[in-house]
C-alpha cells in the first residue's frame, strides 16, 4: 500500500469516473476507496488527518503523506506524477483549445445534473423538452468542435479526452439515438474505448457500470 496512490470517491461514476480512466491509462499503481454511505465520508472528515486539511473534498488522491483535493487539481498532479505533462496540453494553442472544450463539458455536466434531479412527476413530463432545449445544442456544438480531430486538442490525447469520454458515456446511456447521430462524438468514443488500457479497464471487474449519479438522484445507468 505504501507505494500505491489512494484514490477516494463515492461508489458511483460521477466526477470520479474520468479520473479512474486517467489512472488506468497512466499506469500508476493505485488502490481505490469507495464511500457508499455519506456517514462513511463525513465521519472520516471529522477525524485526523482529514480534519486538518483545509480543502478536503471528494475526489482525492493520497500519495504517501500528501493529500490532493479537487478533481481539476488531480489531473495536473497525476500528469506530473507520471511524467506526462503533455497531457495538460503541449502548446499554448492546445491549452486554449482544451480550456474551450472543458467549458462546454462543464456546461453539459450542469444541465445533465439538473435533468436527473427533477422530481419523478417533473421528469416524465419534462425530460424530452429539457433535453432538446438545454442539452442537445451543447452536444451538437461539441460534435462540431471535434470535426477533423482525433482528440479534443487535435492529434494529441489530453486530460480533457477522459472527461469527454464520460460525457459521451452519459449521453449514450440517456439517448443512444442522439449519440449515434453525432458522428464525431461517436468516433471519439470509439477511439478512446479502444485504447488498450481503457479497453482492459472497461472489461474488468474494477469498472463501475453505474450508477452515474447518487442513488435516489439518478434516472438511468
Amino acid at each position: 500500500m505504501a507505494d500505491k496512490l489512494l484514490f477516494g470517491y463515492w461508489g458511483i461514476r460521477g466526477l470520479g469516473q474520468p479520473l479512474r480512466y486517467y489512472l488506468e491509462y497512466l499506469g500508476l499503481p493505485f488502490e481505490e476507496k469507495r464511500y457508499v454511505k455519506p456517514e462513511e465520508w463525513f465521519g472520516e472528515v471529522a477525524q485526523p488527518p482529514l480534519n486538518n486539511e483545509v480543502l478536503v473534498n471528494l475526489p482525492y488522491i493520497k500519495d504517501g503523506d500528501k493529500w490532493v483535493f479537487e478533481s481539476g487539481a488531480l489531473y495536473v498532479y497525476l500528469a506530473h506524477k507520471a511524467n506526462r505533462a503533455d497531457l495538460l496540453g503541449s502548446t499554448p494553442d492546445e491549452q486554449v483549445a482544451l480550456a474551450q472544450a472543458k467549458g462546454v463539458l462543464q456546461d453539459l455536466l450542469k444541465v445533465f445534473f439538473t435533468l436527473i434531479t427533477f422530481t419523478e412527476e417533473q421528469y416524465a413530463a419534462k425530460k424530452d423538452e429539457y433535453f432538446k432545449t438545454e442539452i442537445l445544442w451543447l452536444i451538437e456544438k461539441l460534435n462540431a468542435f471535434l470535426a477533423g480531430k482525433t482528440w479534443a486538442s487535435g492529434n494529441n490525447i489530453t486530460y480533457v479526452d477522459f472527461q469527454l469520454f464520460e460525457i459521451e458515456e452519459t449521453l449514450k446511456a440517456f439517448n443512444v439515438d442522439v449519440f449515434n447521430s453525432q458522428a464525431n462524438i461517436k468516433k471519439h468514443h470509439d477511439e478512446f474505448s479502444n485504447i488498450p488500457q481503457i479497453k482492459a479497464y472497461l472489461a474488468s471487474e474494477r469498472f463501475i457500470a453505474g450508477p452515474f449519479y447518487p442513488p435516489g438522484r439518478f434516472r438511468w445507468g
